[in-house]
């Protein structure tokens, strides 16, 4: 508001206010520009942003073959504009992998498809947020700020030779123009999350591993386990030898006593 008022001081420097001063916020924004539908003509009829969790139990040994499978899947999905977010594979005994994916809605059952072919899916989630009322607020800053900056480049050309009131507009209008920018960007963010789907994956092997995998691991912990035992019972008796000592002081101060006390 302080803008708009900063606006009407200019125009009435400049002899025009009489003529703009009837136009409010709200009727700027009934007479936003073409630019500023155009930003949100396209906005998706679809409000909820959806996101998926999908638990994926692979074959022992086959986590990097399975994780390997939902990326090539995911770069073959041109039409979904599939988009890695995040890859992480761990190799060893306690091995796994995980990826965030992004895309449109009809890839998703197709990637679900490609991991159930190499794996069983253990647990499937599904989150929605609703952000109709965000995107609604978005598109009207989206066209305040667009009809704003037009009534100011009406000013800047109108200024003329005022240098004075040149410069305050030239200022205002740059300011308009970053906080514009800024708002498209958290407005095209909004879309896409509407206009998208997150599909997260985690692929594991415990149901699928073999009936003697944990005796091999347990085996294969003996000697280590062992070495822990026998460092920890060392310690305890670092621990017990003072306690030990400080407890037969006391006994034997209690018997002295106990005797003078009790010569017979």
């Amino acid at each position: 508001m302080h803008r708009l008022l900063i606006a009407c001081l200019l125009l009435a420097g400049l002899a025009g206010c009489g003529q703009k001063s009837e136009y409010g916020l709200a009727k700027s924004v009934a007479a936003a520009p073409a630019d500023a539908r155009n930003v949100t003509a396209g906005s998706p009829r679809r409000t909820l942003a959806y996101r998926h969790s999908l638990q994926v139990d692979a074959q022992e040994g086959r986590i990097a073959e399975t994780h390997e499978a939902a990326l090539a899947a995911c770069r073959a999905a041109l039409a979904e504009d599939c988009t890695v977010l995040e890859s992480h594979i761990s190799t060893g005994r306690a091995a796994f992998a995980s990826l965030q994916l992004r895309m449109k809605p009809s890839g998703i059952p197709k990637l679900i498809a490609v991991l159930s072919a190499r794996g069983d899916i253990t647990e499937q989630s599904t989150q929605a947020e609703e952000l109709a009322g965000p995107l609604q607020d978005g598109e009207k800053k989206l066209a305040m700020l667009t009809a704003y900056r037009a009534e100011l480049e009406a000013l800047r050309k109108r200024a003329g030779n005022d240098a004075d009131a040149l410069i305050k507009v030239t200022r205002e209008l740059a300011q308009v123009q970053s906080d514009l920018e800024a708002a498209s960007g958290r407005q095209a963010d909004l879309v896409q999350r509407v206009e998208t789907e997150i599909l997260g994956i985690t692929i594991r092997s415990e149901q699928n591993r073999s009936f003697w995998r944990p005796i091999s691991l347990a085996a294969a912990d003996f000697g280590g386990s062992l070495s822990q035992g026998v460092a920890s019972a060392v310690t305890g008796v670092a621990y017990l030898i003072p306690w030990a000592f400080i407890i037969g002081l006391a006994v034997w101060i209690v018997r002295k006593l106990w005797r003078r006390r009790n010569p017979g």
